[in-house]
């Protein structure tokens, strides 16, 4: 659209009021003036008029001779500048000082004439009309002669067109004068609009800046009429900008800073705003919401219940527990909702979401570790309790008995032992309380190290033992006894389950992009596809029966867990039921570009 100056559309409105006010002046002007020349003829005819009637006061006896009655027409005519008739009583002319004597009697009757019949009847009449005798237009007045016994009708006429011309000659003078006054007008009209213009020009600039986030522009204020008041109006304005804009800045960082969800929604239960951490958690187009005001749906019944809930009651809940779906999965939230009420009418409502669900997952994990620990730990202590008690009562004598509780005495004891070392291990491991010592580590020799301890079990099930290390495997940046850890804890794993006399375990090592991936993989009972997502959970055991009976502790892989996500890498499984499993894990390589054997 195309803009148009404010100083020029006050010119244009003063122009067209000035110009129809000059036109209608002009229009007016010439109906007064022409009216004023008529009423002054006819004032001027009629004084006439009545002078001539107190001359006239009875006929003289001379005009019993039309010529004479009509040389007093020429000679009044003449001296008056006007047209002379002489009506006598049964309408014919007696005298006229436009018309020669001899054709007088050839004349029409004037009786007829409407100023004629008005003057006998009141006494004078006028008529204005077109004269076939001297071809234009004449204003008539005509008045009765005698006042004690009428003996004639004396009529004066005048033509208009002097009126006419002299009309003229002053519409030229006022068209003039009209004109220059116009001029002037419409030139003062653009002075005064282009003055007026000025400010709100400024004022205009302005607003401009402050629409587009400018609140630095202060209008100098020098006035007290109405475009001061709107300059004074205006600088309030952008100091209150101003000071909103600041507050909505620092609404935004604490609200965008809270970690809890808050959601606003209207009374129809549709989302009207929302921080970035409720955004993320619903998948919401926050942005989209503030730039266009257009809100989303609430569709989780739980939400939609509570929304409900809120509507109907008018009263705000506190903590309840909620478990909605998202786009993360199932998560557990606690929810404080608060109504907004205006004019006892729900306006909408707020609600701030807490997700607890790591709490309570972590809560459950809690009594499931302490569950399990006090099971673990049951099972051994009372299997030493009652042997011990049956040595005790007697079988301590029993030489061969004695020897096999013994054993079994021991045997459990290495086992409580082994679980509680785990324990401790993998209590510190999460707690973060170690001090990882990263360094150069040659994988080939940690490897074969941690195989050296296990020669005796791999030689007793007569394990094929396959291995795949690349000569040029670069060294990895890590902590050499933790690393170790995490190996000897997967070829125990394998040892353990691989069958006896065809046992067979492959380990492999090669470069996945700047990590390190090393592959440990065997023929055994495998994992089935259902606990593939719960291994490396504390004391997560496919088959309990048989992992204790092999003195698995149920946290081997846990602990293979966090130090693997210590060093930045990831482990991962692969397994089918009855045949084997493949655990993987990656490590960092070295970034420098030599190598260094590591302290062992």
């Amino acid at each position: 659209m195309k803009k148009t100056s404010v100083s020029f559309r006050l010119g244009l409105v003063f122009g067209v009021i000035i110009f129809f006010t000059v036109a209608i002046s002009y229009f007016y002007l010439g109906g007064q003036l022409r009216s004023l020349f008529y009423d002054d003829l006819k004032n001027q005819l009629y004084k006439k008029l009545q002078l001539n009637r107190q001359l006239l006061e009875s006929r003289p006896v001379q005009w019993d001779d039309i010529t004479v009655s009509d040389q007093w027409a020429d000679d009044v005519g003449s001296a008056l500048e006007l047209r002379v008739t002489l009506i006598s009583m049964n309408g014919a002319v007696i005298g006229d000082s436009y018309i020669a004597p001899e054709r007088l009697p050839f004349v029409e009757n004037h009786m007829q004439r409407p100023e004629v019949q008005q003057a006998l009847v009141e006494g004078i009449g006028e008529d204005t009309r077109f004269s076939e005798t001297v071809k234009e237009d004449m204003l008539y007045i005509a008045i009765v002669l005698g006042s004690q016994k009428p003996f004639a009708v004396l009529r004066f006429a005048k033509p208009l067109s002097q009126i006419r011309r002299l009309e003229a000659e002053i519409r030229r003078g006022v068209e003039g004068a009209l004109f220059w006054s116009l001029f002037l007008s419409l030139i003062f009209g653009a002075l005064t609009a282009v003055f007026l213009a000025s400010p709100l020009r400024h004022i205009a600039l302005a607003a401009d800046k402050l629409v587009h986030g400018d609140y630095s522009t202060k209008l100098q204020v020098k006035r007290g009429d109405e475009i001061g008041q709107l300059a004074r109006a205006l600088n309030y304005i952008s100091d209150e900008m101003k000071h909103m804009n600041q507050q909505e800045e620092w609404f935004k960082a604490v609200f965008s800073s809270i970690r809890e969800a808050i959601i606003v929604t209207d009374s129809n239960g549709v989302v009207m705003l929302g921080n970035p951490a409720a955004c993320r958690f619903f998948n919401l187009d926050c942005g989209q919401m503030i730039r266009t005001g257009a809100g989303r749906k609430v569709t989780d019944a739980r939400l939609l219940d509570l929304f409900e809930r809120i509507k109907v009651s008018d009263s705000p809940i506190a903590k309840e527990e909620i478990t909605v779906m998202t786009d993360r999965g199932e998560r557990v939230l606690q929810v404080s909702a608060m109504p907004v009420i205006k004019d006892n009418v729900s306006q909408g409502t707020v609600f701030v979401l807490n997700d607890i669900t790591r709490l309570r997952n972590l809560e459950r994990v809690r009594r499931d570790f302490v569950s399990s620990v006090s099971h673990e730990l049951r099972t051994p202590l009372t299997s030493i309790t009652g042997y011990t008690e049956t040595l005790l009562e007697g079988a301590i004598h029993d030489p061969e008995n004695a020897k096999h509780f013994l054993q079994i005495i021991h045997q459990e004891s290495e086992q409580l032992t082994a679980l509680i070392n785990d324990v401790l291990d993998l209590s510190k491991i999460e707690s973060g309380r170690i001090n990882y010592k990263f360094r150069s580590v040659n994988l080939g020799d940690l490897v074969e190290k941690t195989l050296n301890l296990f020669s005796r079990a791999i030689e007793k099930k007569g394990i094929a033992l396959h291995l795949h290390f690349p000569e040029d495997l670069p060294y990895v940046n890590a902590d050499r006894d933790y690393l170790e850890l995490v190996v000897r804890n997967l070829v125990d794993n394998a040892i353990k389950y691989v069958p006896e006399d065809n046992g067979q375990i492959w380990i492999k090592a090669f470069v996945a992009d700047d990590m390190v991936r090393v592959d440990v993989k065997d023929n055994g009972i495998g994992i089935p596809q259902k606990d593939l997502g719960r291994i490396f959970e504390r004391f997560y055991r496919v088959d309990k029966a048989r992992s204790r009976a092999i003195g698995g502790t149920g946290l081997g892989l846990s602990i293979v867990k966090h130090i693997i996500l210590a060093h930045k890498g990831k482990v991962e499984v692969r397994s089918r039921l009855n045949l084997g499993s493949l655990f993987s894990f990656t490590v960092p390589i070295v970034r420098e570009n030599h190598k260094t054997q590591s302290n062992t």
